[in-house]
C-alpha cells in the first residue's frame, strides 16, 4: 500500500509540475491550425504539403521557444517546458482526439462534427458503424 501511494504522490507531483497553459493552448493552436481550411491555405502559401504530425512538432517548438523567451525561462525550466511539450503531444494524439472521435460518433448531430473533423474523418467514422 506504501507503493501505491508513493507512485500517486510521483504522478501527482509530475503532473502538478507540467505547465498546463502551454499544453492547453499548443493543442488549441494546433486544431486551428490544422483545420482543413487553415491547412488548405498554408499548403498554397508555401508550396508545401506537411503531414500532421510533422506540422505539429514544429508548432510545438516554435510556440516552445517564443514562450520561453517571451516568459523569460531559465536554462533549469526547459526541462520543464519539454515535458510539457511531450505530455501536450501524448495527451492530444491518446486522449482529446479520442474523447472527439467518440462524440462525433455517438453524441454529436453531424452538423457540429464537421466543424471539429474533417469529411474524410466523418465517412470513415460513419462507415465503421455497418461493420
Amino acid at each position: 500500500m506504501e507503493t501505491l501511494t508513493e507512485i500517486i504522490a510521483h504522478i501527482q507531483s509530475y503532473m502538478t509540475s507540467l505547465d498546463w497553459q502551454y499544453i492547453i493552448t499548443f493543442i488549441i493552436i494546433c486544431y486551428g491550425i490544422n483545420h482543413y481550411k487553415v491547412k488548405e491555405g498554408l499548403q498554397k502559401a508555401t508550396g508545401t504539403h506537411t503531414r500532421t504530425r510533422y506540422r505539429v512538432i514544429i508548432i510545438g517548438v516554435v510556440y516552445a521557444i517564443g514562450l520561453y523567451f517571451l516568459r523569460g525561462y531559465k536554462l533549469q525550466q526547459i526541462e520543464n517546458l519539454f515535458q510539457s511539450f511531450i505530455f501536450a503531444l501524448v495527451f492530444h494524439k491518446f486522449i482529446v482526439e479520442a474523447l472527439l472521435y467518440w462524440l462525433a460518433k455517438h453524441a454529436l448531430p453531424e452538423s457540429i462534427s464537421k466543424h471539429i473533423l474533417t469529411e474524410e474523418q466523418i465517412k470513415k467514422i460513419n462507415g465503421n458503424e455497418g461493420k
